[in-house]
């Protein structure tokens, strides 16, 4: 199991543009940390989350763990890669993910464009 990155910090789903398909979780907590972690995911085709991530690791699944948490789902999805939280504590099927750290706060667009409510 390759681990893709994690954090040891708070995370939360910040925003799910409907129009674009784009999940953003986001890390900012400014009494505790000095940087703002976004963390997209672009043209996203199921996702199972939690409001939350104490910490956040995320990683591509393996064609057998796509298999077994997918079930029959697997087989109608063409395209894009499933990508686990916390070793399936969440999942994301998206066509990829990125993630940028910068100094911003919830005022601050984010680096990923002008996603709706993310200023």
């Amino acid at each position: 199991m390759q681990k893709v990155i994690s954090w040891e910090r708070k995370f939360q789903v910040w925003q799910y543009s409907v129009s674009h398909s784009v999940l953003l979780l986001r890390s900012f907590h400014p009494q505790k940390y000095t940087t703002r972690i976004d963390v997209a995911f672009p043209a996203v085709t199921l996702m199972h989350l939690q409001p939350s991530y104490e910490t956040l690791s995320v990683r591509q699944a393996t064609e057998e763990e796509r298999l077994r948490i997918l079930g029959a789902t697997a087989e109608k999805i063409t395209h894009g890669n499933l990508f686990l939280l916390n070793e399936g504590e969440g999942y994301v099927h998206a066509a990829d993910f990125s993630w940028h750290e910068d100094s911003g706060d919830h005022h601050t667009p984010s680096s990923f464009g002008p996603l709706r409510g993310t200023a």
